[in-house]
């Protein structure tokens, strides 16, 4: 009796534990801040044509390429206009598709687009709220081209840059090319760039010391010869020659002999004036400098810039988004220079 009135008691305990546990619950439930979810926010028919055409715009589609067209159908009858967009072949359709779909996911809480593949040509569909939003038929065409550029870069202090920042330099994922004064200490770290898809143009300046390398007014011609066969024997992999327009070799009585042997050699001398300069310390004019070349329409769409590679990593930004729009990053030997050069 003794046990069985024991086994009652604890029983008794702990349903009166469990249900002060349950009530001590729900208190703190009730006295806990509620957090209201503020209400989703759907995106109008005209924000979701707002960001298809931003989209659009981003990708270096022209306006003329777009054409709208009114739709009507029984069932969907949130809509008045269908959209129909050639696009050049080189435009990366799904790519256009999510980037729609990253702007309006973060505005609206679900939509849904269909892709639907017919002989290359893809039609999208944005609904929200079962309703259908936006309604548009993209469809590639070999003949279009986009406005876009083909960038080079040549990096003007490659070859002063510490070890992690030259390290940097080799390892980045773009044929950037850098600038070589002629100097034997120079050599092994010039003709390491070709493994990491790096070029290098030599450059002319008043920085070369070596005496068997040196181009001076002193030297007769054939001391000159000599220097110019030296660096070249040292430098045979240069894409390019390039000379300083304020140096002292540009404009001593010497600089048009010392070309034509270049020339002789298979080697035009480029003046630096045949590069974009975009060497300013001020990041806000190196940008706009930037920005002013890259949509300047009345010059040539090759570009070849030349510029520190701290300047390089600033414009990086910028660089994404004309790249987004077709725009191209070559090697410099595979840039419009080569067009003006004998073949090596």
């Amino acid at each position: 009796m003794f046990v069985a009135g024991t086994k009652k008691n604890l029983i008794k305990y702990l349903l009166l534990f469990a249900l002060l546990l349950l009530i001590v619950n729900v208190v703190l439930d009730l006295l806990k801040p509620k957090i209201t979810k503020p209400d989703a926010k759907e995106l109008t028919r005209a924000q979701i044509e707002n960001t298809f055409w931003k989209v659009l715009d981003e990708y270096g589609i022209d306006a003329v390429w777009v054409k709208k067209k009114k739709y009507k159908q029984a069932d969907e009858d949130s809509i008045n206009a269908q959209f129909f967009v050639t696009l050049p072949a080189d435009v990366p359709i799904p790519y256009i598709i999510r980037d729609i779909n990253n702007v309006i996911e973060k505005d609206i809480t679900g939509f849904v687009s269909k892709e639907i593949q017919i002989f290359g040509t893809t039609e999208i569909r944005v609904y929200t709220n079962e309703l259908l939003k936006l309604k548009a038929t993209l469809t590639p065409d070999s003949k279009l081209t986009r406005q876009k550029n083909e960038y080079s870069f040549v990096i003007s202090d490659g070859f002063d840059l510490n070890d992690q920042q030259f390290s940097s330099f080799l390892n980045f994922n773009y044929p950037l090319a850098t600038v070589v004064v002629p100097d034997p200490d120079a050599i092994l770290k010039a003709d390491s760039l070709q493994h990491f898809s790096k070029e290098f143009i030599l450059l002319l300046n008043d920085d070369i010391d070596e005496s068997k390398m040196k181009l001076v007014q002193e030297y007769q011609k054939e001391l000159l010869r000599s220097s110019i066969r030296n660096i070249l024997a040292s430098f045979g992999k240069a894409k390019f020659v390039a000379v300083e327009e304020k140096g002292v070799l540009f404009n001593s009585p010497i600089y048009n002999f010392v070309r034509d042997e270049f020339k002789k050699r298979k080697f035009t001398v480029f003046p630096l004036s045949e590069f974009i300069r975009l060497e300013t310390d001020d990041e806000q004019e190196l940008i706009s400098k930037f920005k002013f070349y890259s949509e300047d329409t009345t010059a040539s769409r090759q570009k070849v810039f030349y510029l520190p590679f701290d300047s390089f990593g600033k414009i990086l930004p910028y660089l994404a988004k004309y790249k987004k729009r077709g725009s191209k990053i070559v090697p410099v030997s595979k840039s419009y220079l080569s067009t003006k050069q004998k073949p090596n």
